[in-house]
């Protein structure tokens, strides 16, 4: 079975841990950055998260997506999980980037603060939508017995492919859709 580095997994968990916690404590009022210790607070987390982001995509720009699968993998299907990754990786990137925007408009006294927040307010949106499109594909996966949830998750393992109907139909709907996006896009 073909699986993910230790650090790889390593990586992937702590982020998703420091984006949980991320989420959980965030800012509400812009007001309490009056707080020098809660900004400078703030100021390393974003850096951290930033610089933890950076190195896993760093780090696993050039391995397989969707590693551990037991079948070959459609080109339309892979083409969905890059473009699925490449958007989480820019949410996780641009949340921490315009937080520090806020950081520093707050800080400095300077105009911009309204552009700062919507592009922070849309870095979250677009985390949270790409980030739940991830785990519902990776559950769904998981349900479907491929081998890919294994790769990365150290819990809950696949231990064979799903042969029943429900999938081998659900396939077949996803096969159609793999087909119309290597046409349109991948030719």
């Amino acid at each position: 079975m073909q699986t993910h580095t230790t650090l790889a997994k390593s990586i992937h968990w702590t982020f998703s841990i420091l984006y949980a916690y991320g989420i959980l404590k965030q800012v509400e009022d812009l007001d309490e950055l009056e707080d020098a210790s809660l900004l400078n607070f703030e100021i390393v987390f974003a850096v951290t998260f930033l610089v933890i982001v950076m190195l896993r995509f760093f780090y696993m720009k050039d391995a397989k997506t969707l590693l551990g699968a037991h079948d070959e993998i459609h080109k339309g299907h892979l083409f969905i999980a890059k473009a699925t990754h490449r958007l989480v990786y820019f949410s996780l990137i641009m949340l921490p980037t315009t937080g520090l925007l806020i950081a520093g408009i707050f800080k400095a006294g300077f105009p911009g603060m309204g552009i700062a927040i919507a592009l922070h307010e849309f870095s979250a949106f677009l985390s949270y939508v790409t980030i739940g499109i991830h785990v519902a594909a990776s559950l769904y996966s998981r349900f479907k017995g491929e081998g890919i949830w294994n790769a990365m998750v150290p819990i809950w393992q696949e231990s064979k492919k799903n042969e029943s109907n429900i999938v081998s139909s659900l396939e077949t709907i996803e096969n159609k859709v793999y087909d119309q996006i290597e046409e349109k896009f991948l030719k």
